[in-house]
């Protein structure tokens, strides 16, 4: 694997949806960045130890992930806006601007 591959950069731009749905599944708790490194973690089977991820599914990156994808086909409304996630994950990937505080819907 490429070292760039490595990066939360990487993952927010390679996979901008499955990011966005991230997001959305955290009510708003993950940004931009944290979602991807979720995703990237998930991705090399780590635990990962955001406060979301390790109360929720116990430091299980994967297991957040899965039931991100299980229930995208319910991320709308307040809080669990997958549009307004997307758009925020595709500035973030494109300028690198992004929300420093979490809970943003």
């Amino acid at each position: 694997m490429r070292e760039h591959e490595e990066t939360r950069e990487f993952y927010m731009a390679r996979y901008p949806r499955i990011t966005a749905h991230i997001i959305a599944e955290s009510l708003g708790y993950a940004t931009p960045s944290c979602a991807a490194a979720i995703l990237r973690d998930a991705d090399r089977r780590k635990q990962n130890y955001c406060e979301w991820i390790d109360a929720c599914y116990h430091g299980l990156a994967l297991d957040a992930v899965k039931q991100a994808i299980r229930t995208r086909h319910f991320h709308s409304g307040f809080m669990a806006s997958y549009k307004l996630a997307l758009a925020y994950v595709m500035r973030a990937a494109k300028t690198g601007r992004e929300p420093e505080l979490a809970s943003w819907f």
